[in-house]
């Protein structure tokens, strides 16, 4: 009877310990923040933020046109200093006339390039903002490793790269090619800034990854163990998206 008894105070005791126990962890776990629940693993969607990569789209779009109207303000510059070149050899206009013309063609020359820049700029930053997320939710790579799909290609190397090493980089491309480096962006910019990803490591080269150039700059950073990714994939909003970014994925800007 008492051996009867002590069961029956035992399972009193845990009919009453048991459920304050299970309501702890259901308190506990409703409080807990999901990256903090043990198991669970949360990789951040660094490129999400749609709002900043539509306004981009829209400013590459005005972009555009306005490189189209410089464009042609340009040809018509051009087109009336050789009017103006013949008219001098005539004697019809004066050497300073001439000059008039001249300098006005250079400055339409210098919007231009300057618009270019600024387009290819952000085309490739809009291509890294959608397809950075892609590059996120891949399986991390070990050092030297390499992967590839039909997008984008990328090599974890083990050099401790910096931008403060880009101007080896550069000398290695105007040494092979006769011509500088087409860098787009070197270290953090506005871009980068209203897109709110980290870029202040990398380097943003405008070479397809399959043209000749390309392909010898990805196979001059492999041999140097310089991490890269080589977009090869434009995507919707952007023509000229295709790049190498040199350095380690970029990562979210900190609030």
């Amino acid at each position: 009877m008492l051996h009867d008894l002590a069961l029956s105070r035992r399972f009193l005791l845990a009919a009453i310990i048991l459920p304050l126990i299970a309501g702890g962890f259901v308190v506990v776990n409703s409080l807990s923040p999901p990256s903090q629940i043990i198991g669970v693993s949360r990789k951040p969607d660094i490129f999400a933020n749609s709002d900043a990569v539509g306004e981009m789209r829209n400013s590459l779009s005005k972009e555009r046109k306005l490189l189209a109207d410089l464009e042609k303000e340009q040809s018509r510059l051009r087109f009336e200093v050789i009017n103006r070149r013949k008219l001098y050899q005539d004697g019809q206009v004066s050497k300073q006339q001439v000059q008039e013309a001249e300098q006005q063609f250079v400055a339409a020359l210098k919007r231009v390039h300057e618009m270019r820049n600024s387009v290819t700029e952000t085309d490739i930053a809009i291509t890294e903002a959608v397809l950075g997320e892609k590059v996120n939710r891949l399986p991390p790579l070990p050092i030297n490793g390499y992967s590839e799909t039909p997008d984008l290609a990328r090599f974890n190397g083990g050099f401790k790269w910096s931008i403060r090493e880009a101007p080896r980089i550069e000398r290695y491309f105007s040494q092979a090619f006769g011509r500088r480096l087409p860098v787009t962006a070197l270290g953090q910019s506005d871009t980068h800034n209203r897109l709110n990803f980290d870029h202040r490591d990398s380097m943003d080269v405008a070479l397809h990854p399959d043209s000749l150039e390309g392909k010898a700059l990805i196979d001059h950073l492999r041999k140097s163990g310089i991490p890269y990714i080589a977009f090869r994939g434009s995507v919707p909003g952007a023509s000229t998206g295709p790049h190498i970014h040199v350095g380690r994925p970029s990562g979210r800007l900190a609030q």
